[in-house]
């Protein structure tokens, strides 16, 4: 697990080195045990990288040079011993038991074609000075992230932002502004998705993509190494238990690592239980982690408790202390260098930074839910087919005094999901994932100028498979809220305490075994994940606690309406905002005192207001 960084540029760059040094500075805690670069001679490019050593802590150093390659890559290839094994049989020695000489030697072998062949999260930096070429390209997930601008003179790259803005202000020398259709798509989303950055001109690498930058002309192409295969469903209920048991324990056997002392997310859920069930088969010697908060609705932690002394795991309670989190809450928010809005990065983050002193390896049950059709959301499609006739009532509800309703969870539930029906399944999972502001309201708070109706992801819906509402909302996910929300959290949460973050859910052989069953085995009479709820069964006995699905939440419309009110009311204050020059001033701040009224209903717009907030208070400064 690492920090990559690099730069080309057309005409030699003298403070290159000092450059890529300071890049690595940046990304020191994703990386704590090895800071290296390479340049070439003429300065005109290099590559750097931090490294958290996992695999062949004392060989494998990187940037990586063999024949006419020079590579970086942040992440982890799971199957690097199978394929080493492939490679020795095609005559090809190795020299370490690194994944970094496995990665090198496959693409000497393959070319780009290797990325089909892994199994893994990773972003990678591979020149291959025979192509005279660059190749970056990101896992199907996007579990690493990977960062990029190019322009006619330079190309830059790096794992995090705050590493590329080091070297774009010098060689720009101008500040990056801020996007107004990645703004747009935050305050609708909480996240900014690829391909778009918070920033013009700086985008990421989408997953599963690859980009081909001529090194003589930084002329760029790009391709998708892989794509979800459109499969007819085949597989009975009885033979789809035994292939999902027979993969799951494939995906584990790859990622878990006795090398290194672990810890497992449990939230006494099915996800993370079915993980503790292989961990106390594969390496019992796992501490497993959950977090109590003061609320009984979002405290976690007695029911992984009886998870973990049925199965004999060690666990440790993590208390949410708010005090705490104040204390690092500014800390927390910057460091994902653009806005980022949900809370339970809060909770992530209170738990990395209690284990990093014993823990480098960190494993959750995230991916479950995209995978195997968890979220009730995922109900929407089929219920909204039946009530579509009562458009234009639907249509009506936006205009409704719903400020007047009680404010409850079934009500608010219901409001919004009423209000998100729209025309097609397409137009329901795109309204469904706008949880944040409607258009009426960012029409209302934001300058004119700053007004932008955001159509970047829409074209997603053009090449993703029709037939099946629920494939087209995880599909959806898999491409938007996993990459620029869930595995964001994971990523950035981790790395702040130098910890690496696994998830056995979301291997790419899962992947496709989701898409060889039907629907009614992923959803069947309402009940959600209805294959993975049934093989949880087989695991344990019959009756045992299954714990109503829950997110990993804070409270945030107590605090925001308490501790944090006065900070809002002072990052929305007119004098602010005028100085800001992206919302209405007077219009901002009316708006924030309604959402004040219901915090409850209208938590998620104020937590987005208030890390927007933080983020630029952050950044401009």
């Amino acid at each position: 697990m690492c920090g990559i960084n690099g730069i080309i540029a057309l005409r030699p760059v003298e403070a290159m080195p000092r450059l890529l040094k300071n890049m690595n500075q940046k990304l020191q805690q994703r990386g704590p045990d090895d800071d290296s670069i390479w340049t070439s001679n003429d300065l005109t490019m290099g590559m750097g990288m931090r490294r958290l050593a996992i695999v062949d802590a004392s060989f494998a150093k990187q940037p990586w040079q063999e024949k006419d390659i020079c590579l970086c890559f942040n992440g982890e290839i799971y199957n690097h011993r199978v394929l080493r094994q492939t490679l020795v049989g095609l005559g090809y020695h190795f020299n370490t038991e690194s994944d970094t000489e496995v990665l090198a030697k496959a693409y000497l072998h393959w070319g780009t074609s290797c990325f089909e062949h892994l199994e893994g999260m990773f972003a990678i930096a591979i020149m291959d000075f025979k192509l005279n070429k660059l190749f970056l390209a990101r896992d199907i997930n996007g579990e690493k992230p990977l960062y990029y601008f190019i322009n006619h003179e330079f190309v830059i790259w790096s794992s995090e932002l705050k590493g590329l803005l080091t070297s774009y202000e010098v060689l720009r020398k101008e500040k990056a502004l801020i996007n107004p259709e990645a703004l747009n798509w935050y305050f609708r989303l909480g996240f900014i998705p690829a391909p778009l950055s918070i920033y013009q001109s700086i985008l990421k690498v989408k997953p599963a993509q690859c980009l081909s930058i001529d090194l003589s002309t930084l002329q760029v192409s790009t391709f998708d190494f892989w794509k979800m295969p459109d499969y007819a469903p085949h597989f009975n209920y009885h033979d789809a238990l035994f292939t999902l048991d027979r993969l799951i324990q494939d995906s584990m056997q790859q990622q878990i690592c006795i090398n290194h002392r672990s810890g497992l997310l449990l939230s006494g859920g099915i996800d993370s239980s079915i993980l503790a069930y292989w961990f106390k088969e594969m390496n019992p010697n796992v501490c497993c982690f959950s977090l109590q908060t003061h609320s009984d609705r979002n405290d976690e932690s007695f029911a992984a408790q009886k998870i973990a002394q049925y199965l004999g795991l060690k666990h440790e309670i993590i208390p949410l202390d708010f005090a705490q989190v104040q204390k690092q809450l500014s800390e927390t928010l910057c460091y994902f260098d653009e806005p980022y809005a949900d809370s339970s990065a809060i909770a992530s983050d209170t738990v990395h930074q209690w284990v990093k002193n014993d823990i480098k390896l960190m494993y959750g049950g995230d991916g479950a839910d995209e995978v195997f059709g968890g979220y009730q959301r995922y109900l929407m499609p089929f219920w909204a087919e039946k009530i579509r006739s009562y458009a234009p009532f639907l249509r009506s509800i936006n205009r409704l005094p719903l400020h007047q309703l009680p404010d409850n969870n079934r009500v608010n539930t219901w409001v919004k999901f009423l209000g998100k029906i729209g025309t097609s399944p397409s137009e329901d999972i795109l309204n469904i994932s706008q949880m944040g502001m409607s258009e009426s309201i960012l029409k209302t708070i934001l300058l004119p100028h700053w007004q932008y109706q955001p159509h970047t992801l829409q074209e997603l819906f053009e090449i993703l498979p029709l037939e099946s509402p629920l494939t087209l909302a995880r599909l959806w996910d898999k491409q938007i809220a996993l990459e620029g929300d869930m595995l964001v959290k994971t990523d950035r949460m981790s790395m702040r305490a130098s910890i690496e973050y696994r998830t056995p859910f979301l291997s790419k052989n899962l992947w496709e075994f989701s898409q060889k069953i039907s629907d009614t085995l992923l959803i069947q009479k309402g009940v959600t994940k209805y294959l993975l709820k049934a093989y949880h069964s087989t695991l344990f006995p019959e009756g045992f606690q299954q714990r109503k699905k829950q997110g990993f939440e804070v409270p945030i419309a107590t605090w925001l309406s308490t501790s944090l009110k006065k900070e809002l009311l002072m990052l929305t204050s007119s004098d602010f905002l005028q100085k800001q020059g992206i919302f209405d001033a007077i219009k901002m701040t009316e708006q924030v005192r309604f959402f004040l009224q219901k915090p409850n209903r209208y938590k998620f717009q104020l937590w987005s207001i208030y890390c927007f907030q933080k983020w630029y208070e952050q950044a401009i400064n």
